[in-house]
């Protein structure tokens, strides 16, 4: 099974480090910021592409025509491999005419009709024949296969986790060097970045 790597820059803490000093009977507070990150690896169990057709007729009854036989062609295949259709979006629908050129002269070939399908697969075992069959179909563009994790929220929660030890050792690290004490984070700011490196 192929794995994926959720890298999570996760957050960035500011971590309040106070130095006592007396200063018009005052404490002086200064600050140190650090961040903290954190990377985990999961085991992606979804994968999702997108699927155009995209056909010339004489007229656009006749190139809808075209474009939805074809699309028939491509349901079925994900229909026999059991895709729901919750998970076959319709992402684009286009009718516009097609133009050539000839003598530099602007002449009407006929209408164009195009749609667009975004397809969730969940049984990863079956991805690689769902394509094949796909691409039995001429004249199709099949774009961005992509796996990934469809509940992340436990690897983002490990992830936090590990960004915050990450973030309070370098605030201790800094601390001890510069003879100053940890405090409690002021801010906490939070992103994430996804990268799909496989073994």
């Amino acid at each position: 099974m192929k794995r994926i790597r959720l890298l999570l820059p996760v957050l960035a803490l500011a971590m309040v480090i106070l130095f006592s000093s007396c200063m018009t009977g005052k404490d002086l507070v200064r600050t140190i910021e650090v961040n903290g990150t954190a990377k985990i690896t999961v085991t992606p169990d979804i994968a999702t592409f997108s699927i155009q057709v995209s056909e010339l007729g004489k007229t656009t009854e006749e190139a809808q025509r075209l474009a939805n036989a074809k699309l028939a062609q491509l349901l079925s295949v994900l229909d026999e491999y059991g895709i729901a259709e919750a998970d076959i979006k319709t992402t684009s629908l286009n009718l516009r005419p097609s133009y050539r050129w000839d003598e530099g002269e602007q002449i009407l070939e006929g209408q164009v009709a195009s749609q667009s399908l975004s397809v969730k697969v969940r049984d990863l075992k079956a991805l690689g024949s769902i394509i094949d069959q796909m691409g039995k179909v001429s004249g199709i563009y099949l774009n961005s296969v992509q796996l990934d994790k469809e509940d992340k929220s436990e690897a983002l929660k490990q992830a936090r986790l590990e960004a915050i030890g990450n973030a309070k050792a370098k605030a201790e690290l800094y601390a001890e060097s510069s003879a100053m004490q940890v405090g409690s984070p002021i801010t906490i700011s939070e992103y994430s970045v996804a990268s799909n490196p496989y073994n």
